[in-house]
């Protein structure tokens, strides 16, 4: 059993645990890798338990973020909803902001178009509320939703630069991270050069924060240098199609890991070898029994000394089956 409640009776929260603090505790729960199946059912007996409005929106909250973590996306969308028409009953603020960000996540996959509405409807709600904070999270679903629904990315792109200056001015560096990296994704179909400046600005925030971002963003910042390349490559062979020239003169780049062994001379190989026999004339029987051996003659094949190589050994299509085994020192 995953909670234990302080009191005999878990109905009062007064004495044991609030709403929020069993939120708390039931997000460290996923967060030192227990299975959600297993908060999910720790999540419906403390609901059948419980009669408090509170704990019930709580419970709720978390068994929508267990479903979120499994997977299940249609199953968190009630279990969302049901937990922000409980904490707007209770007027619990960032109870809240944090079942709008379930829902808004359990949509994201299904629906990102009806996702975007809501979190647009609660960044105005936290704003008018002045939870800064909240509202740059709200804006960061919104960038989010909107990429997920294939619109404007340069939209998607307002939001997020929005979301990452909130997140500055309340000097959350991990959300900061979040929403540059955002914001790099956004740019990266029709301003690579921006998505580069975004990623680079982003890895630089999160290396000296929370890291457990830097693999999205990586990622991000591998696909803007792709995307500058493929640009660049592209601007070149413009400018050679205006001089009148096909293609640009591409050599083989030259990597000790493509640097495969010399090619062996056959010819060298055969002369190394025993001798290929040119002539066998038939041999001559007598009826004496003794048999004249032929005689044996030997020639070789013209070829000219050369070096093992080619100019095309570099080439990937001539190192696709070469084995290097790894250097020993």
């Amino acid at each position: 059993k995953l909670f234990e409640p302080a009191l005999a009776d878990p109905n009062n929260l007064q004495a044991g645990l609030n709403g929020m603090e069993l939120l708390v505790e039931g997000r460290q729960w996923l967060k030192e890798g227990e299975p959600p199946q297993a908060v999910l059912q720790e999540v419906q007996e403390q609901l059948q338990a419980t009669s408090d409005s509170q704990a019930k929106a709580a419970w709720k909250l978390l068994g929508a973020e267990a479903h979120l973590a499994a997977g299940e996306a249609e199953k968190a969308v009630p279990l969302a909803s049901e937990a922000l028409v409980l904490f707007k009953k209770l007027a619990k603020h960032q109870g809240e902001v944090d079942a709008t960000l379930a829902l808004v996540n359990g949509l994201m996959s299904k629906d990102p178009g009806a996702a975007v509405d809501v979190a647009a409807a609660a960044a105005g709600a936290c704003h008018d509320a002045g939870d800064a904070e909240g509202e740059a999270a709200m804006l960061l679903c919104k960038a989010k939703a909107s990429l997920a629904s294939m619109q404007d990315p340069y939209a998607a792109a307002e939001t997020a630069i929005a979301s990452c200056l909130l997140y500055r001015q309340a000097g959350n560096t991990s959300g900061d991270a979040a929403a540059l990296e955002i914001t790099a994704r956004a740019h990266l179909l029709y301003d690579p050069e921006q998505s580069l400046k975004a990623a680079k600005e982003a890895l630089a925030v999160c290396s000296s924060g929370d890291v457990t971002a830097l693999p999205a963003i990586e990622r991000t910042l591998a696909a803007a240098k792709v995307q500058v390349a493929t640009a660049q490559k592209a601007e070149q062979a413009k400018y050679l199609s205006c001089r009148g020239q096909s293609g640009a003169a591409y050599k083989w780049p030259k990597h000790p890991q493509l640097r495969g062994p010399p090619v062996q001379d056959v010819f060298a190989l055969q002369q190394e070898s025993s001798p290929q026999l040119a002539v066998e004339p038939k041999q001559e029987s007598h009826g004496n029994g003794v048999t004249d051996k032929a005689t044996v003659s030997f020639s070789r094949k013209a070829f000219k000394w050369n070096k093992g190589a080619h100019k095309t050994d570099e080439a990937w299509f001539r190192q696709e089956l070469t084995y290097l085994p790894p250097p020993t020192e």
